[in-house]
């Protein structure tokens, strides 16, 4: 493959990470939202709102920076190994979806941990 054919393949399936960790991170975060409202005084937040849209901003600009190292380690591998590098680049790919699907349900877990930590007060 050549340099913008490995760019490409990178870069058609960023539309699917991103579709997923979209998907994830609003469940996740309407999971928090819901856990920590059973447990928290009607009428405060569990978290500012510009703290979390800060935070969600910032989220999917470093998990895209980090996206982008996925072409850019095959890139380089590819100078060793052009075989080994492009099989390499379809595992990293998935271990990669994996765990920012993992990291992007952290709220999901804050929220349950909060909740099942407060929920006898």
């Amino acid at each position: 493959m050549t340099t913008w054919q490995i760019i490409r393949w990178w870069e058609i399936r960023r539309l699917l990470y991103n579709a997923i960790l979209f998907a994830i991170g609003i469940a996740s975060i309407i999971a928090m939202e819901f856990l920590m409202g059973r447990v928290i005084p009607v009428g405060e937040d569990a978290i500012e709102p510009f703290a979390l849209a800060l935070g969600v901003v910032i989220y999917g600009i470093v998990a895209n920076l980090c996206y982008t190292s996925g072409w850019i380690v095959e890139l380089a591998g590819r100078k060793a190994d052009g075989t080994s590098a492009r099989s390499q680049a379809r595992k990293h790919f998935l271990l990669g979806l994996w765990f920012s699907s993992l990291l992007t349900s952290a709220p999901l877990w804050f929220g349950l941990v909060f909740w099942l930590s407060h929920r006898s007060h």
